[in-house]
């Protein structure tokens, strides 16, 4: 069974973000890989730090308990 966070939809919409602009570049001229692998490395490193922030905030909340 896979862990909660593998199943979260903030996971599943940071993995299409990811897979979503190399279909584009493979579908069409209009965009590259190049420009593809920035925007998968864009979406991967917001999903690290949005959920870093919301671990962080849950442990603060934990905390002060």
């Amino acid at each position: 069974m896979l862990p909660s966070k593998l199943r979260s939809r903030k996971f599943l919409m940071a993995l299409c973000g990811a897979i979503l602009p190399h279909a584009a570049a493979y579908m069409s001229a209009a965009v590259s890989a190049e420009d593809a692998l920035k925007a998968s490395i864009a979406i991967i490193i917001s999903y690290i730090f949005g959920q870093g922030y919301v671990d962080g905030q849950a442990a603060a909340a934990a905390a002060k308990k």
